[in-house]
């Protein structure tokens, strides 16, 4: 028999998808488990095992197109078999709705998506019979907003109207109004609409929430990076030396994240996040790392960072940046961090601000190492490489002197690495 196939949560904070590409073709069969579908998450694209056995009848929503979660995205069932999409589509909500798995009622999510050139072309929802198709909430909307259905072109299964076409109607905005006259079109100058990625929407949405529930303030620490450069130098001879040994070679990133660790472990409250109720100060160091890839960034989280060595960190920042970089991480892989560090020193930015990944308390900018005109203690003028970085701090979790003290100790790390050892 006939069933639908959903748009899974494939992790905690999706809230829509994408379908990346189809693996089968409709009238292919699948395996139960085998994968037939990639999913584009708000981090990565995911490969999506069949959860029912049989041949693809009709594919939903067309490769590119984005769907709710829970939403319909295709019908699998006996080869040949005939079907009715909308009873399909009921029997699904109603089973989801007894099973009490919340899933989204159908006027309350998109429709199942139709091919692009289908949609374009959809005619107002009457059949032949003269019965207009609409869901009740459509009608019920529509009523009292006296919208006449028969002008309305329905974008559910089969042309059905369902609550997003009615929204935004009004009586008055049915009759038809004059329309302004483009602008003239200069040469060149054309503009592109580019759809928002699934990954871009959550970075939207998430750094928003960040930016407004959080109140920021900043910490601004320069820091002489002679002693750190000295022994990234010496680690990576030795990584070179190592005839036969696959030893890792050390970045600037990988140091930084160690003296990040070591001063969180020693200041466990700004190892912490903010909670309704409560701060909790994490147990173990999980940093997240700032990795830009086409979209727009993600951040796999280095775990347990306290308890690893400098080439330890450098083996999983290598592994996890590529496989971030071509899209394959795991969920687990970039959630959970408590603290993150954003590096842009690479390309040349010397100093900035980031905004703090919730609910973490604290994200940590990182600039480029500059040769800098310094004056030492005894008053002599030096010429000193040196970094600068700086510190967003949630000030319901951190007050202006428990982020100095932190700082402090970053400080003492970097411009003395032996110290981290002790």
């Amino acid at each position: 028999m006939a069933e639908i196939i959903e748009m899974p949560k494939l992790s905690d904070t999706m809230e829509e998808g994408a379908v990346a590409s189809w693996l089968k073709e409709e009238g292919e069969f699948i395996e139960e488990g085998e994968a037939f579908v990639e999913i584009e998450t708000d981090k990565a694209t995911m490969e999506y095992n069949s959860p029912a056995e049989g041949t693809l009848l009709k594919i939903l929503v067309p490769a590119g197109q984005a769907s709710q979660l829970n939403a319909p995205i295709c019908v699998v069932g006996e080869k040949g078999e005939d079907f009715d999409l909308d009873s399909l589509v009921k029997a699904s909500s109603s089973a989801a709705s007894a099973s009490g798995h919340g899933s989204p009622k159908e006027d309350e999510a998109p429709a199942p998506s139709e091919p692009a050139a289908e949609v374009a072309s959809s005619a107002p929802a009457g059949s032949p019979g003269g019965r207009i198709k609409a869901s009740p909430l459509a009608k019920k909307v529509a009523k009292e907003k006296s919208i006449d259905l028969a002008s309305v072109a329905g974008s559910g299964p089969q042309g059905r109207i369902i609550l997003r076409d009615v929204e935004g109607l009004s009586a008055s905005s049915q009759a038809s109004a004059p329309v302004a006259a483009p602008a003239p079109a200069v040469a060149g100058s054309s503009d592109v609409d580019v759809p928002h990625s699934m990954m871009r929407k959550t970075i939207a949405k998430r750094l928003l929430a960040g930016k407004n529930d959080a109140p920021h303030f900043y910490l601004t620490r320069s820091v002489d990076m002679t002693k750190l450069m000295a022994w990234r130098k010496r680690l990576n001879e030795e990584a070179a030396n190592a005839r036969g040994q696959d030893v890792p070679k050390v970045s600037v990133n990988d140091l930084i994240i160690q003296a990040c660790a070591k001063a969180l472990k020693r200041h466990p409250k700004v190892n912490a996040s903010w909670h309704q109720d409560f701060i909790r100060q994490h147990g173990s160091v999980d940093i997240s790392v700032a990795v830009a890839v086409n979209d727009g960034l993600i951040t796999p989280v280095v775990h347990a960072a306290h308890i690893l060595g400098v080439r330890d960190i450098a083996i999983k920042t290598k592994d996890l940046i590529g496989r971030a970089k071509d899209g394959q991480l795991k969920p687990e892989e970039y959630a959970g961090g408590t603290f993150s560090v954003s590096n842009l020193g690479m390309m040349g930015i010397e100093q900035f601000t980031a905004i703090i990944n919730p609910p973490q308390a604290a994200i940590l900018a990182v600039g480029a190492t500059v040769k800098t005109p310094w004056v030492a203690e005894d008053g002599s003028i030096t010429v000193q490489p040196r970094m600068t970085f700086t510190m967003s701090c949630d000030h319901r979790v951190i007050d202006g002197a428990l982020g100095a003290e932190f700082l402090q100790t970053l400080a003492a790390y970097i411009e003395d690495p032996l110290m981290m050892l002790a």
